[in-house]
C-alpha cells in the first residue's frame, strides 16, 4: 500500500511541476522577428527615434541598464528622443539575435548581445565601446511585431563567482 501511495504521489508530483515543451517555432516567425529588430537597429543607426518607438506595443515598457524603465511609445520616444539629442548622438547600434523563441501563438522572446559604438559621457567625450545583453519580449501586433518589453544589461562581474 505504502508503495502504491508513493508511485500516485510522485505521478501528481510529476504533473503538478513538468514544465511545458517549448512551442515550436515557425521559420516565418523567426525571421519576421528577425527583421523587426533589424529595423528598430537601422532606426537607431539613422537616428528617427520616432521610427524607433513605433516598434513599441501601447502598453509596452524599455528598461536601461540602470534600472530606469518607461511606458509606452510617447515615454520611449521622449526618452530616446534625450539619448540621441545628447549622448546617443553620433552612436551606431549592433545587435545580434541569438535566440528567438516562442512563449505562445503571437508571443515571442528574442535575446541576444549588442555592440554600441562612438557614444559620449555628457562631457562630450567618447565612452568606447559598449556591449551588452538585451531581452526583447514581442507580440504579433497586426501583421508584424512589436516590442512588449525590453530589458539591457551590460555585463558585471559577480563577487561570488570565481574569476
Amino acid at each position: 500500500m505504502r508503495t502504491l501511495l508513493s508511485l500516485a504521489i510522485a505521478l501528481v508530483a510529476g504533473v503538478a511541476f513538468a514544465q511545458p515543451a517549448p512551442t515550436p517555432l515557425a521559420d516565418q516567425t523567426d525571421a519576421e522577428v528577425r527583421a523587426m529588430t533589424d529595423q528598430f537597429v537601422a532606426n537607431w543607426n539613422q537616428h528617427d527615434t520616432a521610427a524607433m518607438a513605433a516598434l513599441w506595443t501601447e502598453d509596452g515598457d524599455h528598461m536601461e541598464p540602470d534600472g530606469r524603465t518607461v511606458y509606452g511609445p510617447k515615454e520611449v520616444k521622449r526618452l530616446f528622443d534625450i539619448e540621441h539629442g545628447s549622448v546617443f548622438k553620433d552612436s551606431e547600434l549592433n545587435l545580434v539575435v541569438e535566440r528567438v523563441r516562442a512563449v505562445g501563438k503571437d508571443t515571442a522572446i528574442a535575446d541576444g548581445t549588442y555592440e554600441l559604438f562612438n557614444a559620449r559621457d555628457p562631457a562630450g567625450n567618447d565612452i568606447g565601446t559598449r556591449t551588452g545583453y538585451f531581452f526583447f519580449v514581442v507580440v504579433r501586433d497586426g501583421g508584424g511585431w512589436k516590442v512588449s518589453a525590453s530589458r539591457l544589461m551590460l555585463p558585471a562581474n559577480l563577487i561570488w563567482r570565481a574569476q
